[in-house]
C-alpha cells in the first residue's frame, strides 16, 4: 500500500471520543439538630457540589478524543522481530516437502493495519492446482501466532468460498470509516463442479481476528436445453439487473485503491538461490519475507522484490522489440520439463547453445557433449502472442522420435535470460514440452 493512500486512510479514521467520568461525593445527612446548621451544610455541600462540577468540567476539557491507530509502516526492527516468529515455527507453518506441495506461494502483509503482519501461504502443484491456503497473524503480545477464523457473512453454506491465495497479488481495496475495516477484493473463478461454473468476488477484511468474507458473483448451471446463470450477493440471489446496479454502485462513496502484494511464487520463478521455500535457509527467506511486507507498505515496488528474489517475465507486446533483445549468442542455464528442473554449465550431458540474428535466423546446437548432437535451423516469425516461433519437422521417425518439435521464443526476462518454451507433437498427439532458460554468452 503507498504511503499516500495510507494517509489518507489514517486521517479517515473514526474518532472515538472518550470522556472520563468521575463519581460525585454522594453524603447523605441523617441528623440534623438546628435548622441553621442544616443551612450551612446545604450551603457547603452547594459548595461541594460546585466543586465537583468545576473539576469534572475541567476534566472533561482536558480530555482529547481517543483515534484509532493505523500502522502505516511497520518499523524494521518490529518487523524482523514478528518475522521470525513465524521461522521459529517454520515446521508447523510452511508445507511440508512431498509429492503433494511441489511449491508453496507466500506474502507477508498487514491486512487490518495494526502493526501486527501476517503470513500468507498457499500450497499447490506444477500442473496449476491449488491445494491449501493458510493465513497466520501474529498475536497481540508479539511473541506467537495464530490462524484467524472465517467469519461469513449474509450468504447460503454453499456459497461460503475461502478465495484462492495465489490470487492476491494486485487487489483493489477499499476503507470504510464506519467499522474502521479495509476491504479487499478478491477475484475468484467457480469450477468446484461439472456442470456448475462462473466467478466471483469475495469481498475480505480482518477485523478482532476474524476475517470476514462477503462474496458475491454468478453461477452458471448446465442443463439440456443450455445454461442458466444465477446471480447472488452478500444478502442471497439476485436478479441479474439488481446484480449489475450493484457491482456497479460498489464499493459506492469509499476511497478505492489498488494494493500491491510482494506474492513470492518460490521455485515456479527459478530464483538465482534455492528457490524451495519449505527448504530454504532461514536467513534468505527472512529477506523475502522482509521485502514482501515492503512491497505491501509501498516502500518497495513489485519489480525491484522480482528483480531480488526471482527470475520473473518481462512482458513484450511487440515481437520487434522481442527479436531486438534476443539477438546474440545464448548458452543453456535450467530447463523445466513439466517440474523437473536440471541446471547446466558448458560441461553438462546435454548442454546447448543458441545463435540468433538480426533477420530473426537462427542456429540450435542440442545435445552437445553428446552421441546425440544435432543443429536444428530456422527461421523465426512473430505468432498471434507477438512471440516468436518456428516447428522443427524431422526427415524421419528415427530423429527425435519422429515427433515435430515447436520452438517459442517467449521472452528476455527481467534477469536477462532469454526463454524459450518447446513441446513436441507427434501427429496430433501432444508428446510433452519444456521451457529453456539460456544466458549471453557473447
Amino acid at each position: 500500500m503507498k504511503k499516500k493512500y495510507l494517509a489518507l486512510l489514517l486521517s479517515c479514521m473514526v474518532v472515538c471520543p472518550c470522556f472520563l467520568t468521575s463519581c460525585g461525593k454522594s453524603s447523605d445527612e441523617t441528623v440534623a439538630e438546628e435548622d441553621d446548621e442544616d443551612d450551612e451544610e446545604d450551603e457547603d455541600e452547594d459548595d461541594e457540589d460546585d466543586d465537583d462540577k468545576d473539576d469534572k468540567e475541567d476534566s472533561e476539557e482536558n480530555v482529547k478524543p481517543e483515534e484509532s491507530v493505523i500502522v502505516m509502516e511497520i518499523p524494521d526492527d518490529d518487523l524482523y522481530a514478528q518475522i521470525d516468529v513465524f521461522l521459529d515455527n517454520r515446521e508447523d507453518i510452511f508445507f511440508p516437502e512431498s509429492e503433494d506441495y511441489l511449491y508453496t506461494s507466500c506474502a507477508v502483509c498487514d491486512l487490518d493495519f495494526n502493526g501486527r503482519c501476517e503470513l500468507v501461504l498457499s500450497g499447490g502443484s506444477w500442473y496449476g492446482a491449488e491445494l491449501e491456503n493458510r493465513i497466520y497473524e501474529i498475536n497481540e503480545a508479539g511473541n506467537g501466532y495464530y490462524i484467524p477464523e472465517y467469519a461469513f457473512l449474509g450468504i447460503e453454506s454453499e456459497q461460503r468460498i475461502v478465495p484462492k491465495l495465489s490470487n492476491w497479488n494486485s487487489l483493489d481495496a477499499f476503507y470504510d470509516k464506519n467499522d474502521g475495516r479495509v476491504h479487499y477484493l478478491i477475484p475468484q473463478s467457480i469450477s468446484e463442479y461439472s456442470d456448475l461454473n462462473g466467478f466471483c468476488y469475495c469481498d475480505v477484511s480482518l477485523k478482532g481476528g476474524v476475517i470476514q468474507n462477503d462474496i458475491y458473483g454468478m453461477y452458471q448451471y448446465h442443463y439440456d436445453d443450455g445454461y442458466q446463470a444465477v446471480y447472488f450477493g452478500p444478502n442471497g440471489e439476485m436478479t441479474q439487473d439488481e446484480f449489475n446496479e450493484y457491482i456497479d454502485s460498489y464499493p459506492g462513496d469509499h476511497v478505492v485503491k489498488s494494493m500491491t502484494f510482494g506474492t513470492y511464487e518460490g521455485t515456479a520463478y527459478y530464483p538465482l538461490s534455492d528457490g524451495d521455500i519449505e527448504t530454504m535457509d532461514s536467513e534468505a527467506l527472512r529477506e523475502i519475507l522482509a521485502d514482501s511486507y515492503r512491497v505491501f507498505s509501498g516502500t518497495m515496488t513489485y519489480s525491484e522484490f522480482r528483480r531480488i528474489h526471482s527470475t520473473h517475465s518481462n512482458d513484450y507486446d511487440d515481437a520487434g522489440n522481442l527479436l531486438r533483445d534476443s539477438v546474440g549468442s545464448w548458452g543453456l542455464y535450467v530447463t523445466d520439463t513439466e517440474g523437473d528442473v536440471t541446471y547446466y554449465t558448458p560441461d553438462s550431458e546435454f548442454y546447448m547453445t543458441v545463435d540468433i540474428y538480426e533477420d530473426g535466423s537462427f542456429d540450435l546446437y542440442r545435445f552437445l557433449n553428446t552421441d546425440h548432437e544435432m543443429t536444428i535451423s530456422g527461421v523465426l516469425e512473430a505468432d498471434e502472442n507477438d512471440d516468436l516461433s518456428y516447428t522443427y519437422t524431422p526427415e524421419s521417425d528415427d530423429e527425435m522420435g519422429g515427433a515435430a518439435l515447436e520452438i517459442t521464443v517467449s521472452e528476455v526476462n527481467m534477469d536477462g535470460r532469454l526463454v524459450i518454451s518447446t513441446s513436441s507433437m507427434y501427429g496430433n498427439e501432444y508428446m510433452g514440452g519444456s521451457t529453456w532458460y539460456f544466458d549471453r554468452i557473447d
